[in-house]
């Protein structure tokens, strides 16, 4: 009796630890079509999720949030899942979107983001980054979000990208930019309708729906460590997007050369 009831704890301990398992790699697995975001998971899996959406260099030391209940409450109101050593925060999936959509942002983004949800001036003074290495769905540009994501006429899928926020004093250098999230080129979104929202710049460095995948690091025939090989990413998407970044930097510093003066 002992024994069988010993032999079914390990069986049961066996299937738990299989079920976690399955729901940590679907933190990172494509959705299910039909099926959305939800902030319904495990801490965990939450923490996994949000990890993906960096490189290594970023999230091996980032701090995890969670969204809070409410977005437009800030990011103050969200509950912290794992503290970070960097200045980075990492949050998971936003609810109600139909692929995974995890983001790191440094700490001038994160102020960025925070104002922006409620609805107050950032006042930036820096330069901030983010990434977004699973890329995301978006509604259209100014599109309120929806309620109910299944009544969503038409997605906007963005490939992995990072984004920048740029000084109020430097922000007339992204005027002009392109604003369609259709054509995989670099765009400009204010994510806010508010009168004093910042614009961010947004730059894939793959198209909407595809992954990058880290390759394994390879030795020389010497036996020695070589260097880790390049993400796999389209060579003519990353060619536009250095062409456009560049161009736009060298007018960034151009204003704050002016600016200077």
């Amino acid at each position: 009796m002992l024994k069988t009831a010993l032999y079914a704890a390990i069986g049961f301990a066996a299937i738990s630890s299989i079920a976690l398992a399955e729901d940590l790699s679907s933190a990172t697995a494509p959705l299910t079509p039909g099926t959305f975001t939800t902030s319904a998971h495990s801490d965990e899996w939450k923490i996994a999720n949000a990890l993906s959406a960096g490189p290594a260099s970023i999230t091996e030391h980032a701090a995890v949030a969670d969204w809070p209940a409410n977005p437009k409450d800030g990011m103050s109101h969200g509950r912290m899942l794992r503290q970070g050593t960097n200045g980075w925060t990492c949050m998971p999936d936003v609810p109600g979107r139909p692929q995974h959509d995890p983001m790191c942002v440094d700490e001038t983004m994160m102020k960025w983001l925070m104002a922006t949800l409620a609805g107050k001036k950032p006042d930036i003074d820096r330069v901030g980054l983010s990434y977004m290495l699973m890329g995301e769905a978006r509604q259209g540009q100014g599109a309120p979000p929806a309620k109910d994501p299944s009544q969503v006429r038409e997605w906007f899928y963005v490939g992995p990208h990072i984004m920048v926020v740029l000084p109020d004093s430097a922000k007339d250098a992204l005027g002009g930019i392109n604003q369609d999230l259709s054509n995989n080129q670099p765009y400009i979104s204010l994510l806010s309708s508010a009168d004093v929202a910042t614009p961010i710049w947004v730059i894939p460095v793959a198209k909407g729906g595809d992954r990058i995948r880290a390759e394994a690091t390879t030795r020389s025939a010497l036996g020695k460590r070589a260097m880790p090989r390049a993400a796999s990413v389209p060579s003519s998407v990353a060619s536009t997007t250095t062409d456009a970044a560049t161009q736009r930097l060298s007018q960034v510093d151009r204003s704050q050369s002016s600016l200077a003066k």
